[in-house]
């Protein structure tokens, strides 16, 4: 396991997270970023018995901060970010899933 992936990770959630509470409206190119670096995480820890504990708690804010942060918007962005919060919590699922 390596604290780059783990790093990364947080890196593109704060980028994500922040632009929908600044309302910046939705940044696909972040969103992009932030699953793939979910995807990473998932591949890394398919076979640990734990996941890194700063992972871990960026996880759990996922779904809930980006559901929250679908309030600040009306119409297609709203819908966009909550079709994002679900997509997202999908990943984190992948990312914890055991095998």
């Amino acid at each position: 396991m390596t604290d780059d992936t783990v790093s990364k990770m947080v890196q593109v959630w704060v980028a994500f997270d922040e632009s929908l509470r600044m309302r910046n409206g939705f940044d696909e190119t972040a969103y992009q970023a932030l699953t793939e670096a979910l995807r990473a995480c998932a591949e890394e820890w398919a076979e640990l018995d734990a996941i890194p504990r700063l992972g871990a708690n960026v996880l759990v804010d996922v779904f809930a901060a980006t559901e929250a942060n679908a309030a600040l918007y009306e119409g297609d962005v709203a819908d966009r970010v909550m079709e994002a919060a679900y997509e997202l919590h999908d990943l984190v699922g992948e990312c914890v899933a055991l095998h």
